[in-house]
Formats: structure tokens, C-alpha cells, sequence
């Protein structure tokens, strides 16, 4: 069972992990940048840290700082949605070192960001998908034919 949890992100995202975690009775890691020091999820969490001092950067697309804060608080990570959640290497990095990542193994979220690869997962286990080509559009005559294909069945 996940005591800890670390979330990468912030805002109103945060704050909807962080609510979820409270109900849960799961204690909760904030990560923040010095612009974002007075922020409500930095405030709501129970711990919080500071993975940028310089006012200038923003970014908490950190890897390395959020693996070693949730080394330290052990803490599983929450991605939050965008960009970590949808890196592969990141959630391979998790397993390597031992961190829980709360999200599709490493080899899911590759596999999901092959856009073909991921119509065929779809396909084999039954769920509906838009018209589309089958392999990697290599010309634009190719994707402009496949386009009116697909127009033409959704009328």
C-alpha cells in the first residue's frame, strides 16, 4: 500500500492528487519552483521542496531532482498529466531505481506514443478507433489519399 505520494506537477492538478491522497489517508510531497513557492499545493501538502531557486526557471521537468526527493521522503511519484506522465524513460527510471511511478509501465507508455502501435493495442482488445492508416504515412500524396478515405466513411 502507498503511504507517501510525491506529485510532479502543480496547480490545480496537484491540488486534485493532493485532495484525493487527504481522503485517503496518504501523506503528500510538493515539488515547486521558486516562482511557485506561495502556491496553494505547495502550501497544501504535507512536504514540500524546492527543485529551482533561480526566478527564471520555471520548468519542474527535473527528473533527477523529483527521483532523489522521493528516494529521500519515500514517496511514490505521481506524474500529474503531461509531460512525465507520457515519458517513458522516466517511469523506466522509477523501476530501475525503486520508486513506484503511479502510471502505465514504461513499456505501455512507449509503445502508446508509436501512434500506429497504439491503434493496434486498441484494435486487438476491442475498442472503437477513428479511421486511420495502418502504417507510417512515409508522403504527403499517400496521407492526402488516406485523408479523403476516411472523409468519405464518416459521411
Amino acid at each position: 500500500m502507498i503511504k507517501k505520494i510525491l506529485v510532479a506537477n502543480r496547480g490545480e492538478i496537484a491540488m486534485r492528487i493532493f485532495r484525493t491522497c487527504r481522503v485517503m489517508n496518504i501523506a503528500t510531497v510538493a515539488i515547486y519552483t521558486r516562482v511557485d513557492r506561495g502556491a496553494l499545493h505547495v502550501r497544501y501538502a504535507e512536504e514540500a521542496y524546492c527543485i529551482s531557486d533561480s526566478p527564471e526557471d520555471t520548468s519542474y521537468l527535473k527528473p533527477e531532482k523529483i527521483l532523489e526527493i522521493a528516494k529521500k521522503t519515500g514517496a511514490a511519484i505521481h506524474p500529474g498529466y503531461g509531460f512525465l506522465s507520457e515519458n517513458a524513460d522516466f517511469a523506466r527510471r522509477c523501476e530501475e531505481e525503486g520508486v513506484i511511478f503511479i502510471g502505465p509501465s514504461a513499456d505501455i507508455i512507449a509503445r502508446m506514443g508509436i501512434k500506429t502501435e497504439a491503434r493496434k493495442i486498441m484494435r486487438e482488445a476491442g475498442l472503437p478507433i477513428v479511421p486511420g492508416t495502418e502504417q507510417p504515412v512515409q508522403a504527403l500524396p499517400k496521407l492526402k489519399r488516406q485523408q479523403q478515405k476516411s472523409v468519405i466513411r464518416l459521411c
